[in-house]
């Protein structure tokens, strides 16, 4: 009789509500609150003291939205009558309230899955460029710039930029600080230092090719708009500002659209040679040479592409086999460890340990791996070790081919969008775009008296 008196209470207040779940014991929830409340943060705190007043356990929190309304994305666990607690607590507390919407995880995979948002067009990456908090200089004093004023003011200023930034404008010039300037030129001369010996052929390739047109330069920090315009030549990836670290599920989709999303802020200068979290000099120094060659580009949307749409377990084991590979990976030149992960390639310290015999290597297995734990505040204590770039990207592509969704996706470059193919009529236009393709590939082929077999 409760449970119906609340759902009748919504009701009659018009907010939508959709309760799909039956069960009185603990079961693990997804829940979708919907506010016009114009202060996220005060809607996101709103949520949490209710939810906690209701014995209800969050386990993970997301948020998107844009200036009209915000959507808070909650993976829980309670019983039905605490989360109808909760539903009461909410919407008597929080009058801007207009959808609380919850979702069994019990049900089929095939409809969890179709309930899985996901960006269908490139302008939609606006609503996936929420920060999470993990290793922030405000609260953390682990930071090397906890306390440093100055430092804080600069990187909030920065990040307010980047949160600023929506689909269609114009990337701004960043008029950098000449501390910020001396940071960069200490790491980019000292990593120089170990370019042969300890990191992998195709980044040396790359990066000397961004050297010798002037992208990257020891003096200066490079913008990132004059960066995408080498990029843009060469793959067609493109960087976009954020704020920091964002989920796994959104920094994927990103790559999805060939779209990397990068921090504009600087590591502290009182410790330039590691960062454990994503900076500037992390993104132009490790990803940037490495989506400048057109295979790996072609790998690293492909993984974004399979990631659109699948279930949060299969996103969490898909960014760690990422975050292992892509981000610390290593493999083997000439009989010796080299690094092809980002996170690696932009920090010294790191580089060198992770290259020395302190810590344990092993095979690169992306079903190993994928459950494997990491360290995101030190040195790994392992490194996993593939045979080249390309092949440790072939294996993360098969990996992420094998996760089962009720659907595929194929990307239209020509509209930046996304289409899913769920039926035959979808399937139908896909191959009419892929024939027509073909066609002209045929024709050159024809015109060059070389013969192709399907």
């Amino acid at each position: 009789m409760r449970c119906q008196k609340i759902l009748q209470q919504l009701n009659d207040e018009g907010i939508e509500v959709i309760f799909t779940a039956n069960d009185v014991t603990p079961i693990e929830f997804s829940i979708i609150l919907t506010s016009t409340d114009p202060t996220l943060s005060n809607f996101v705190s709103d949520i949490l003291q209710n939810m906690s007043s209701a014995k209800v356990q969050i386990c993970h929190v997301e948020t998107r939205g844009n200036e009209a309304s915000h959507d808070v994305l909650l993976a829980c666990k309670a019983t039905k009558n605490q989360l109808i607690h909760s539903a009461e607590l909410l919407t008597q507390n929080h009058v801007a309230l207009t959808k609380f919407s919850i979702f069994a995880k019990k049900l089929s995979d095939e409809k969890n899955q179709s309930q899985i948002w996901f960006p269908r067009h490139i302008s939609e990456l606006d609503q996936c460029s929420k920060c999470i908090t993990k290793y922030e200089p405000t609260t953390d004093p682990r930071h090397p710039g906890h306390g440093d004023v100055a430092y804080i003011a600069r990187r909030k200023f920065l990040n307010d930029q980047a949160l600023e930034f929506k689909f269609g404008d114009e990337i701004g010039y960043v008029d950098y600080t000449e501390e910020e300037h001396a940071t960069w030129k200490a790491v980019y001369e000292k990593l120089g230092d170990l370019h042969l010996s300890h990191t992998c052929a195709v980044y040396r390739q790359n990066l000397k090719i961004l050297q010798e047109e002037k992208v990257l330069t020891a003096d200066r920090i490079p913008q990132i708009r004059d960066v995408n315009k080498f990029l843009q030549k060469k793959t067609g990836f493109e960087l976009r500002p954020c704020s920091g670290l964002l989920s796994a599920r959104d920094f994927l989709a990103s790559l999805a659209f060939r779209v990397f999303q990068t921090t504009t802020y600087l590591r502290h200068h009182k410790s330039p040679h590691h960062s454990p979290e994503p900076d500037l000099i992390h993104e132009l120094l490790g990803h940037v040479p490495m989506f400048s060659d057109p295979l790996l580009a072609q790998m690293s949307q492909d993984i974004g592409l399979m990631s659109l749409g699948a279930s949060d377990e299969h996103i969490e084991k898909l960014s760690t086999v990422y975050w292992f590979i892509v981000e610390f990976g290593l493999c083997k030149e000439d009989g010796k460890l080299k690094a092809i992960g980002a996170g690696l390639l932009s920090a010294y310290g790191e580089l060198m340990h992770a290259c020395s015999d302190a810590p344990e290597h092993k095979d690169f297995d992306p079903a190993v791996t994928a459950v494997q734990k990491y360290e995101d505040d030190d040195y790994q204590p392992l490194y996993f070790v593939a045979d080249s770039i390309h092949d440790a990207l072939a294996k993360l592509r098969k990996y992420a081919s094998s996760m089962d969704r009720p659907f595929s996706v194929v990307y239209d470059p020509f509209t930046k969008s996304i289409e899913a193919i769920e039926s035959s009529a979808d399937l139908e236009k896909a191959f009419s775009r892929l024939s027509n393709d073909l066609s002209a590939i045929t024709h050159a082929a024809d015109r060059m008296k070389i013969s192709i077999t399907m």
